[in-house]
């Protein structure tokens, strides 16, 4: 099980899980889905949607496919307005969201006891973050040139009435990249920044909170992002790469995971996170701190080697030799799925670029990790793109599987834009040089993907192009098609 984003609403915990179904967990009871079967939530703002639901006064709101919708309590929801929404935010009697459409993004406030949404400013940049307190309104604004983790400001402004007043920026800037404010209970605004290089806590008076030289943030590819949070009591919680640390003091709660997705939620004492597949709730209220896992698997451990994150084919002997997966991006459900099957599967703590992926793979080989001839890549979306060029040249790699690919960066979403300048230019049929699967859902337009499906077929060369209609009830199938390319591979040796 896959889980993503997390909220509190009196006592309730609520996430999503890998079908992208909102479920509630409330203390001592089984977990309750709210959607309706086959409902997915998750909106395509920005391409990688983010900040998904919220709730207001017990009420359920979501952004689905199509636009904002209102959760009933008979399992059916409701169209509130069309429209890609996220980064969805309770108000002042109102919900506040980023909406984007062609032509830029908007802040708007949605009523809650019904009537039209009202913009409350329009860019051609990018919004995000739109975070109320009694009379004030906080946001994070980007330029269309950017990615948020180049240059991103923090603005504030009074707002009074449904109106904004003057907007001030508080933090960020083209050299700085200023996210995820906050109000506290305090009445002070927080946001994370990289003025020193690292991703660390920041007051609005300029105090430093955390100071260390580590990010405790996560690269925002999505909205929505929650690093850290604030307890009943006034302390606050935030991620750090070995745990999670209560500002102020110098030792993290130690967690058995990776990563931890930047989406925590505090109700009272309590933290609740996810790291892997796992929903955990850590309770502060006791010293030392106790961790209790709500949902998800049991936990599958990696190892460090060399500077990458393994997880070793399951049963395997401390000097085990084995296929290895390298993933562009960290993913937990392809490590669960393979290590089971004989594989191994690396990653590093953030995305790979071609180079590290081929540093990577290179490694494991000459360490006798990996056997040779018998090391794939994978990637999905702009890591899509990563593997394909990985195997457009000379290297370790035998084969590749990629979900939802970015094929020819001048085709990427608006969000996208400013990194894929950067990019070399479209992938070809003609450079590829090792067999591919080619995975596309609903979710993304498929024409590129088709297009370099053809022009494989054109060439002779081995690939496979499989469409999912319905990317959650058809990832078994993915799985298994993959699994088929690799084991095809190693037959073939």
């Amino acid at each position: 099980m896959s889980v993503d984003w997390l909220r509190y609403d009196n006592g309730a915990l609520y996430w999503l899980n890998s079908d992208r179904a909102l479920v509630r967990h409330r203390p001592g009871a089984e977990p309750v889905e709210l959607t309706p079967p086959g409902f997915r939530v998750g909106g395509g703002v920005h391409a990688y949607g983010g900040g998904d639901f919220t709730l207001t006064h017990g009420t359920v709101w979501c952004a689905g496919s199509d636009g904002l919708y209102r959760l009933n309590g008979d399992r059916t929801a409701t169209l509130v307005a069309s429209g890609a929404f996220g980064d969805l935010c309770p108000g002042d009697g109102e919900l506040l969201a980023v909406r984007e459409d062609e032509h830029g993004d908007a802040l708007v406030a949605i009523p809650l006891d019904g009537g039209d949404v009202r913009v409350l400013a329009e860019a051609a940049g990018f919004f995000g973050s739109p975070r109320f307190v009694a009379g004030m309104l906080a946001w994070t604004w980007w330029s269309a040139r950017d990615m948020p983790w180049g240059g991103c400001e923090v603005w504030v402004a009074a707002y009074e009435d449904g109106q904004i007043g003057d907007p001030m920026r508080v933090a960020g800037g083209p050299d700085e990249s200023a996210i995820e404010p906050r109000w506290g209970p305090d009445g002070m605004l927080y946001f994370m920044s990289d003025r020193t290089g690292f991703w660390n806590l920041y007051r609005h008076d300029g105090t430093a909170l955390a100071p260390m030289a580590e990010d405790c943030a996560a690269v925002p590819w999505q909205l929505g992002h929650a690093s850290y949070c604030f307890l009943d009591d006034g302390r606050i919680v935030l991620t750090t790469r070995n745990g999670l640390l209560v500002a102020g003091t110098s030792d993290a709660v130690p967690l058995p995971y990776p990563s931890i997705r930047p989406c925590l939620a505090a109700s009272g004492s309590s933290v609740a996170l996810i790291g892997s597949s796992q929903v955990a709730v850590v309770r502060f209220d006791a010293e030392p701190p106790s961790v209790e896992v709500v949902a998800g698997a049991s936990e599958l451990l990696p190892v460090a080697l060399d500077g990458s994150v393994v997880y070793p084919p399951a049963g395997a002997s401390d000097d085990w030799s084995a296929p290895v997966i390298v993933c562009v991006h960290p993913s937990y459900e392809t490590a669960r799925y393979f290590t089971s099957r004989g594989f191994a599967v690396a990653s590093g703590r953030e995305p790979l670029d071609v180079a590290e992926c081929v540093a990577m793979a290179e490694q494991l080989i000459a360490t006798g990790r990996a056997v040779p001839g018998q090391v794939f890549v994978r990637g999905t979306g702009v890591g899509g793109y990563t593997a394909l060029r990985a195997v457009s040249q000379p290297g370790p790699f035998a084969a590749a599987t990629v979900v939802s690919p970015v094929v020819d960066p001048s085709t990427v979403p608006r969000f996208l834009r400013p990194y894929a300048a950067r990019l070399p230019g479209p992938v070809t049929a003609a450079a590829i040089h090792t067999p591919v699967l080619l995975i596309h859902d609903s979710l993304v337009p498929a024409a590129d993907v088709v297009t370099l499906a053809e022009a494989l077929r054109a060439r002779d060369a081995p690939h496979e192009l499989l469409p999912l209609p319905d990317a959650a009830a058809d990832s078994a199938a993915a799985l298994a098609a993959e699994l088929r390319l690799y084991q095809q591979v190693i037959d073939s040796n």
